[in-house]
C-alpha cells in the first residue's frame, strides 16, 4: 500500500512538473536583438517572395521594425500545432548570425464538424517557432505585415530621403574643414520661403558625426542654418554642434525610430 501511495505521489509530482514545463515553453516571450539578424525572408503562397538584408542600410530599418513587433507582441491563447495539410498562406523566416532560423506564420482557429476539421485564419495572431519550440502571439502589425505589408516596402531609399541627401551634399560643401565628419544620416529639417519668394529660402539641416558610428560613444549632431538665393547664392548663417545626443535621438535622425 505504501509503495502504491509513493508511486502515485511520484506520478502526480512528475505530471505537475511536466505540465509546468510545457506551460513555460508554450508561453515564452521571443526576444530578438536586431543586430544579430542576417536577413528576414517572406514567402507568400500566392504572391511572390522577398528578402530583407540587415547589411542594407535601408532594409535594416524594416528589419528593426519587424523585430520590435516580435519583441512587443503579447501571448495569445490557442493551439500552436494544428497539423494543417495546407502550406501556410504566408511565412516569415528570420536568419540569425549564429545560424539559427526562426519562423513566423499566421495562426488558425479550428473546429470539428461532422468528422471534418474546419480552420479559419486567426486575425492578428501568429505562430512563432524556434528550435522546435512554438508559441502563439498576438500582434496586429506583425500579422498584417506578413500577409501584405511587406509588398509595399520601398526598394532602396524613399524619394524624399534621396532629395534630402542631395540637398545636404550641396550645402555641406560650404562648411569648413572642421566639420568634415558630419556626413551621417543627413536631414533637411525645415525649409522656409523668404518673403514668400519661391526662389529664396532659409534651410535648416542636421547630420551626425560618422566617427561615432561604431557605437563606442554617443553621436554628436550638427545643426546648420543657411540661406539660398539666386543673387547671393548659399550663405551659412549659423552652425551649432549638439554634443552626445541620446541614442533614441540618433535613431530618429537615421530614421530607425519614429
Amino acid at each position: 500500500m505504501k509503495k502504491l501511495v509513493w508511486s502515485v505521489t511520484i506520478y502526480i509530482m512528475f505530471t505537475g512538473l511536466f505540465s509546468s514545463t510545457q506551460l513555460a515553453v508554450a508561453s515564452f516571450q521571443p526576444t530578438i536583438k536586431a543586430h544579430e539578424v542576417l536577413s528576414i525572408q517572406v514567402n507568400r503562397l500566392n504572391g511572390g517572395t522577398r528578402t530583407f538584408k540587415f547589411n542594407d542600410g535601408y532594409e535594416e530599418v524594416i528589419i528593426n521594425r519587424v523585430v520590435k513587433w516580435i519583441n512587443t507582441s503579447s501571448f495569445a491563447e490557442g493551439p500552436t500545432d494544428l497539423k494543417l495539410n495546407n502550406t501556410p498562406i504566408s511565412k516569415l523566416k528570420i536568419r540569425m548570425e549564429n545560424g539559427e532560423v526562426a519562423t513566423i506564420e499566421p495562426a488558425y482557429n479550428c473546429i470539428s464538424e461532422k468528422q471534418e476539421k474546419k480552420c479559419t485564419i486567426a486575425d492578428g495572431e501568429v505562430i512563432y517557432t524556434k528550435n522546435k519550440a512554438r508559441v502563439r502571439l498576438k500582434s496586429l502589425d506583425l500579422f498584417d505585415w506578413i500577409l501584405v505589408g511587406w509588398k509595399f516596402e520601398s526598394v532602396g531609399a524613399p524619394k524624399e530621403e534621396l532629395l534630402e541627401e542631395t540637398l545636404y551634399t550641396r550645402y555641406f560643401s560650404y562648411l569648413g574643414k572642421s566639420y568634415l565628419d558630419f556626413i551621417m544620416c543627413p536631414k533637411i529639417d525645415k525649409i522656409e520661403r523668404i518673403n514668400g519668394d519661391t526662389r529664396r529660402h532659409i534651410i535648416h539641416a542636421s547630420a551626425l558625426n560618422y566617427s561615432a558610428h561604431h557605437g563606442e560613444e554617443p553621436y554628436d549632431r550638427i545643426h546648420i542654418t543657411l540661406t539660398d538665393t539666386p543673387d547671393n547664392g548659399v550663405k551659412i548663417n549659423q552652425v551649432r554642434i549638439e554634443k552626445g545626443i541620446p541614442s533614441k535621438e540618433s535613431r530618429i535622425q537615421c530614421r530607425r525610430e519614429n
